[in-house]
């Protein structure tokens, strides 16, 4: 066995380096400042071997890329755990630098001999940053696209270079495919090579720093071996951060879907997340751009930034001097603790924000949502799970109202999702085509009020006349025919939610179809009556009967020459003209009905 490891050692060498290590020794006692750049290599190896596996999983492309990713935290098992160990352990390289840095300028660390050992902790933080911008995108779900894409459009303000830099950096005139292959280029081959190289070159600056500290070190002062308690300090270093990166992992729980990072919907190149925000590391900076006007947003993202840059490489120089090294000082608390108010400003302001928290609601929705029709669905569609979002009038109903009806309808009545008109001028469409919100249209305390015809020019019309008059005092007898006519009108409507209802009742809708029949003087209600007059009731407020009235009140079949100032939102069959395209329409139509997928218990 001794000729095999004499063997070893003579053909590598390492026996002699392990000698070396021993004999190594570090000025004064064992500390654990000491272990800052062992746990930046530590955390790096980490995040390596990490990626490596992610990359394995990790699919670029705007149809791939998130649903590489979902697979990875969704259906891998202890995938979830592998993402946030990258996730966080990259967060813990920005950390550790910050401090190594920050350190060293406290200590006055930077002056000779350790200007080189400086500049590539400077350099290091920088491409850390640049390693969590690209890898942010990687994800690809609305806030990681919204949010990089707001960034890269920066590049844009950079005078005669700036469009060409954006296509440079997006791969493209436009962000998507190219973008994400060039960011995840980017991430694992430049920026990760270039810390690595980084992390070479402070080895050896920091062994040449020591060696001239050595030579006019005071002979006097104690050194301790590097082997082994400074070893064992740094290994206990090493595990501490570990130890928080795995916490932090962990913190939202160890299953289910929420476990690890969150991965929001997938990001829809044509619908621009309203809520989306860049990392923490990134919030200050976009804090102080918010404070400048658009055409001055040049100086907080670029000239500012970069003139502080030049001014850390500058501090070995300027730190030589007493008064340089108070200025070293100063400047770096300064933007310390300018960066946590600007950040503390960017999170106070978006809590109070109801359109962000409106956003973020609604994002959160988009999320869980997307899980349950991959599901539902047995899976992703070939086109990616984004068509699936497209195709749901859960999500997208919302959405379409807010744009197009929110205007001057109200959807108000349930403890979520409520939509408030700014000033509202037609009904309430909460509970539509259900009895409950039918009866509010025969009641004489509720037709002219706010929520059914008091804000329309019919509030005072002849609808609202015959129902004061013919319901206001009533007999029991009269409420319980008045109710077989809402079930019946009710069962018009065709609701899956109703189903079970109009199994039962089946003569209550018999006899209350007689009763609806008797509303023909005004009402066309199958084969009896005329249109032109009021609204046609046959399949009052179904799924055809809500898409026609969208697509065009003023039919003669709905409102005709009597309608008030409601648009046709599709009227034409160029639907090149329209405002809603016809699948639009039926989203919309679906989401007012109530009517879309949801998993089985």
């Amino acid at each position: 066995m001794r000729v095999f490891f004499n063997w070893i050692d003579d053909r590598t060498g390492l026996g002699q380096a392990f000698r070396d290590l021993r004999a190594a020794t570090v000025p004064g006692r064992a500390c654990i400042c000491r272990s800052l750049s062992f746990a930046l290599v530590f955390m790096f190896l980490v995040q390596g071997i990490t990626g490596l596996f992610l990359l394995m999983y990790y699919s670029p492309g705007a149809q791939s890329a998130w649903e590489s990713v979902y697979y990875l935290q969704h259906d891998v098992q202890g995938g979830w755990l592998l993402r946030a160990v990258h996730h966080y352990s990259g967060q813990a390289i920005l950390v550790l630098v910050g401090i190594y840095l920050v350190g060293m300028i406290l200590a006055g660390r930077y002056r000779p001999p350790r200007e080189f050992v400086f500049w590539v902790v400077v350099f290091l933080g920088l491409v850390t940053l640049g390693s969590l911008l690209t890898g942010d995108l990687l994800a690809w779900d609305q806030n990681s696209q919204s949010a990089t894409l707001v960034r890269v459009k920066f590049l844009t303000l950079l005078p005669v270079v700036g469009g060409d830099l954006f296509k440079l950096a997006a791969g493209g005139p436009s962000f998507g495919h190219l973008t994400l292959t060039r960011f995840l280029a980017l991430h694992t081959v430049v920026l990760a090579g270039a810390f690595l190289g980084l992390m070479v070159l402070h080895a050896w600056f920091a062994h040449r720093a020591n060696v001239v500290a050595r030579a006019g070190a005071n002979p006097h002062v104690r050194n301790t071996p590097l082997w082994p308690k400074q070893v064992l300090v740094n290994l206990v270093g090493c595990l501490v951060v570990l130890a928080i990166v795995l916490l932090l992992a962990l913190s939202h729980g160890v299953s289910g879907d929420h476990a690890g990072v969150a991965l929001g919907a997938p990001a829809d190149p044509s619908d621009f997340y309203a809520a989306a925000r860049p990392e923490w590391a990134f919030m200050g900076l976009y804090g102080f751009s918010n404070l400048f006007p658009g055409h001055l947003k040049l100086l907080p993202i670029f000239v500012i930034p970069g003139t502080l840059v030049l001014l850390f490489l500058l501090m070995p120089f300027v730190g030589r001097l007493k008064i340089g090294h108070t200025f070293n000082v100063l400047l770096t608390l300064g933007l310390l603790a300018g960066n946590g108010a600007l950040s503390y400003m960017v999170y106070a302001h978006d809590r109070e924000n109801e359109e962000h928290q409106l956003a973020l609601a609604t994002g959160r929705l988009e999320g869980e949502r997307v899980i349950e029709l991959i599901r539902s669905n047995d899976g992703i569609p070939v086109s990616g799970a984004l068509t699936l979002l497209r195709d749901d009038p859960k999500t997208q109903g919302p959405k379409l109202f807010r744009q197009h009806c929110a205007s001057c309808h109200d959807y108000v009545g349930g403890t979520d999702g409520d939509i408030k008109a700014e000033k509202p001028s037609a009904p309430n469409l909460f509970g539509y085509g259900t009895k409950a919100w039918m009866a509010g249209w025969l009641d004489p305390k509720r037709i002219a009020g706010p929520d059914y015809y008091g804000n329309t020019k019919f509030k005072n019309g002849g609808m609202a006349g015959f129902v004061k008059e013919t319901y206001s005092d009533m007999e029991k007898a009269d409420k319980e025919e008045l109710d077989t006519l809402l079930v019946a009108l009710a069962a018009e409507a065709k609701l899956k939610s109703g189903a079970a209802e109009e199994a039962k009742n089946a003569e209550r809708i018999a006899a209350g179809k007689k009763l609806i029949a008797d509303c023909t003087a005004c009402h066309k209600y199958y084969g009896e009556g005329k249109l032109g007059t009021s609204a046609d009731l046959t399949g009052y407020a179904s799924r055809e009967w809500t898409a026609g009235i969208i697509a065009n009140p003023a039919h003669g079949r709905f409102y005709g020459d009597k309608n008030d100032r409601m648009p046709a939102y599709a009227e034409s069959d160029d639907e090149s003209k329209n405002m809603l395209t016809r699948h639009d329409v039926e989203l919309l139509t679906d989401w007012l009905r109530g009517e879309w997928s949801e998993p089985e218990e």
